[in-house]
């Protein structure tokens, strides 16, 4: 990786085989995945820095093999740490399920979910990209608009030096759910915003002391529902909860202390380290490929972050546009791969990954009957039957798509 600063004017003008825009973890994994075949990468991100806000977390077992293919899963498991179980909770009658994953080792050797912040997989790819020298990465590039010029992308932006320009033979926008490159293109985002807004809440506080919490939690409840997970080994957790989006926004952390205290895990110091309250959304683009120009991640599709499903999506957009996106570079792949794959990965988001995001929500978020919760915890709860266990538990694989799955007879 060949950080651009000074002398970024004059090499924005060279032209790469492919541009990445945006340095989260897809755009970030997709470039090193392509690099790693030989690809002449450029990797821009507008930020100056990695942001550490609160994101999105839990890497699960069934994302871990192709993470492993890009060969940062060691680096993740070191940074990070394995979590082999995860609780369910209904708030009001504390009737709860502590689920192990255990069984998932039937089907895969990755038995366990990584729970890393996202800005530390980010570290971790910059790191691998280093070593690279067909991969370029540029802090500061604040792109302003795209277009598809037939045989090339043509990228402009400023940075540091000024106004420039980037181009790609292919240009892919993994810019989140804003994505000026989807703009640029003049694709739709159709779908619905919720009522709601989330608060990302990372603080230090003992759930588990106190709250009886383990690693990954949902706690069900229609007015005080939310999802804990332990994000390091030093008390630190991420408490993703919900809140009126009529409310104002700059009241959050004085509404905070009532909203933690109707967990009723009782009074006990904490520290705040980050907060990042958002809207949230079910929307995709009209398509992911257009001409040159490829949309994965939020950029491509938004949902509602309950049960990991944006996150988890992305990976798999990114894992599976390795291979068709860096063989077409070299005339190896048709540039029909790319529909199909543009095609697959739309339809996997809108067929499952959405239903099962806003289905999730409602379960920890909004449903008020109680017995409905309990049936839910209880069925969660039941590993009598082996096959029916292995079935809940990789059932979020469908969201793999084209992907091989680890379990093709329980399709």
């Amino acid at each position: 990786m060949r950080p651009r600063g000074a002398a970024a004017k004059a090499c924005r003008m060279s032209k790469s085989d492919i541009v990445v825009i945006g340095a989260g973890p897809v755009g970030a994994l997709l470039a090193l995945g392509l690099a790693q075949r030989g690809r002449e990468v450029l990797l821009l991100e507008s930020e100056p820095n990695i942001l550490p806000s609160p994101r999105a977390m839990v890497y699960y077992w069934h994302v871990l093999e192709g993470l492993d293919r890009l060969g940062v899963l060691d680096d993740m498991d070191a940074r990070g740490f394995r979590n082999k179980a995860f609780l369910q909770r209904v708030l009001s009658t504390g009737l709860q399920a502590d689920v192990p994953l255990a069984p998932v080792a039937a089907v895969t050797g990755f038995p366990y979910n990584i729970h890393l912040g996202q800005h530390e997989l980010v570290r971790i790819a910059l790191e691998h990209l280093e070593r690279l020298p067909n991969a370029h990465v540029e802090f500061g590039a604040k792109v302003t608009a795209v277009s598809d010029e037939g045989d090339h992308v043509v990228i402009e932006g400023e940075s540091d030096s000024g106004r420039g320009q980037w181009r790609g033979r292919w240009t892919v926008g993994a810019d989140g759910a804003r994505s000026l490159v989807r703009r640029s293109l003049g694709l739709g985002f159709g779908g619905t915003t919720w009522p709601d807004r989330f608060v990302a809440t990372n603080l230090r506080y003992p759930f588990g002391e106190l709250g009886g919490l383990g690693n990954a939690n949902m706690i069900f409840d229609p007015e005080n529902g939310c999802v804990i997970a332990r994000i390091d080994d030093t008390g630190l957790y991420r408490w993703t909860w919900s809140e009126s989006a009529e409310l104002p926004e700059e009241g959050v952390l004085d509404r905070l202390p009532g909203r933690l205290a109707a967990l009723g895990f009782g009074d006990a110091p904490y520290e705040i380290d980050a907060f990042t309250p958002y809207r949230m959304h079910q929307r995709s683009a009209d398509r992911m490929k257009h001409g040159r120009v490829l949309l994965i991640g939020d950029a491509a599709h938004a949902t509602n972050p309950t049960g990991g499903l944006g996150l988890t999506s992305g990976m798999y957009d990114l894992l599976s546009l390795i291979e068709p996106l860096a063989g077409v570079i070299t005339g190896e792949t048709d540039e029909s791969s790319l529909e199909e794959w543009a095609s697959v990965r739309l339809e996997t988001f809108r067929r499952h990954a959405s239903p099962m995001a806003s289905a999730t929500k409602h379960m920890v978020y909004d449903e008020t009957d109680v017995s409905k919760l309990e049936g839910l915890v209880r069925g969660s709860s039941d590993f009598t039957d082996p096959v029916a266990t292995l079935g809940r538990l990789t059932g979020m694989t469908v969201l793999r798509g084209s992907l091989p799955r680890h379990h093709e007879e329980l399709a």
